[in-house]
């Protein structure tokens, strides 16, 4: 139900993508001393993309009586940082300081979309006479 409503989506889109990146960001600094590696990262996620409709993952069925959705995932992919000038001797691309940079930011808009999604959804409780009482 919640996910008809694009505030809803779109902020549903953000965590999921938010939480692929930190993925991502983990995996850089876990590699930060392996020879050749290659930092990596996510493309910046648009906000046109946030209210593509084709993207959304839909609930699952609890009874097999029940019509299967479609479920297609949300699809981030990571991409190469290609910065040749900031690579260590031994060919890897991780800058610890960054990647730390990154996770924060990362861990900043997670918590907005938390707080959004929240307290939107006291709004809408508030609105149909469910509110805190």
């Amino acid at each position: 139900m919640l996910e008809d409503l694009t505030l809803f989506a779109m902020a549903q889109k953000s965590m999921d993508w938010l939480s692929r990146r930190q993925e991502v960001l983990s995996e850089n600094v876990a590699n930060a001393n392996t020879a050749n590696y290659q930092a990596k990262d996510l493309a910046p996620l648009s906000f046109k993309s946030l209210l593509d409709k084709d993207q959304s993952v839909h609930a699952a069925t609890t009874n097999p009586m029940h019509i299967s959705p479609e479920v297609i995932p949300a699809k981030f992919d990571a991409v190469k940082e290609k910065r040749p000038e900031e690579s260590k001797p031994n060919g890897n691309s991780v800058l610890l300081e960054e990647q730390m940079e990154k996770i924060g930011d990362v861990k900043g808009k997670y918590e907005l979309a938390i707080n959004l999604f929240t307290k939107n959804l006291t709004m809408l409780k508030t609105a149909i006479g469910k509110g805190s009482s």
